[in-house]
Order: C-alpha cells, then structure tokens, then sequence
C-alpha cells in the first residue's frame, strides 16, 4: 500500500468535479461582498462507479480498501473530460513545464509539437509537484502555442511549485492527487456492483 496510488477507470459512470473555493464572505444586498480567502482552492469530486464484472469490482474494491480511509491518498484524472478539445494534440511525449506562476495563477508550458495548436477553456492539465504530489488543473481562457511551442495558459486552481527535475506535464489524462472524505458506499448485486466516493484534491 502507498500513497499517490492511481485509481482505476473501470465502469465510472458520473465523476462530479466541483471547484471549491476555500472562503468565507459577507455580502449585502446592495451586490458588494467581503471576501477573505482562507485557504488554497481545490476540487471536490464525487464518483459513481456501476460495474457488471466481478473481477472489475474486486479491483474497485480493494483499491478503495487499500486507501485505509483518508490515511493513503490516490490519483485520479477525469475521467469523462481525458483529452484536450484540439484534436491535434494526441501525446505529451514533448511537453514540459516552462514556469508557474501562482500569484496571477499561470502556468507556461512548452510543446515543440504543438505549434500553432490551441488550448481551450475546460481543458486540464497536470504535472509532479516540489513535494511529490500531483497538481490538476483547469484552462479557463483559450490560448495559442507560439512559434516555439510555448502557451501561457490561465488555469483553475491556483498552480502550486513544479517538481525540480521531473515534472511530468500532462494534458491527456492529467492526474490530480485525492483523499478520501468518507467511507465509500458499495452495494452488491446480482451480477451488478454500485460504489460511490467522495474526495477532495490534495495541494503540496
């Protein structure tokens, strides 16, 4: 068992991802609000697996087992959104990781293959972090690579430090580091198995 094991992708039927932004505020009437920020944003996601395989389940099963609850995180990328809109883009054999910027929430990345390819709102992207974890993004505004391959791409939530050597930039299954919020609910049937959790993304 370790932790940063990645999920399997076997039967999700639904996988709800909900940007949570870690926040209190007070509002009035009048449309103003006072908002203070009290920690880093994060996704939220809810997954509804529904499998007709034994073998699938018991995969499922003791994956979900093996996270010991909120003790072992894993990895997941979304599973009903697994490639960008462009369809030229089809490898991340060449992409890499040019610069984070987390104060304007950035992330600048380069792809000698992507010249002239686009990224578009909703596409996500992901890549090793300075602690071993794994950041997964969203692309809020569309974006051009340039003639060197570079795209700065306006992302959701905010980006964290990159991996001091090994990145490892993804835009094709982009792998997001999760915890388990509760125990996940499975149900048993004749030759049908539901199961059900809840996690939210972890930041390091």
């Amino acid at each position: 068992m370790s932790a940063g094991e990645q999920a399997p992708c076997l039967g999700i039927i639904e996988a709800r991802w909900t940007p949570i932004e870690n926040q209190t505020s007070v509002t009035s009437n009048s449309g103003e609000a006072d908002v203070i920020e009290i920690g880093d944003p994060f996704w939220s996601i809810e997954v509804n697996v529904n499998i007709r395989n034994r073998v699938h389940f018991d995969v499922w099963d003791t994956f979900l087992t093996r996270r010991k609850l909120a003790d072992l995180t894993f990895t997941m990328w979304r599973s009903l959104r697994p490639t960008p809109r462009d369809p030229a883009i089809t490898a991340d054999a060449t992409l890499s990781i040019v610069s984070v910027d987390s104060g304007n929430s950035t992330v600048t990345i380069s792809d000698v293959l992507s010249v002239g390819r686009k990224a578009y709102p909703g596409d996500m992207i992901s890549y090793r972090t300075a602690n071993n974890g794994y950041w997964v993004g969203q692309v809020l505004a569309e974006a051009t690579y340039d003639g060197s391959g570079e795209a700065t791409l306006s992302v959701w939530p905010r980006p964290v430090a990159p991996h001091a050597s090994v990145t490892a930039p993804r835009r094709i299954a982009a792998l997001g580091e999760f915890r388990l919020t509760e125990a996940a609910r499975v149900q048993e049937g004749f030759k049908r198995w539901d199961i059900r959790f809840r996690a939210e993304q972890v930041l390091r």
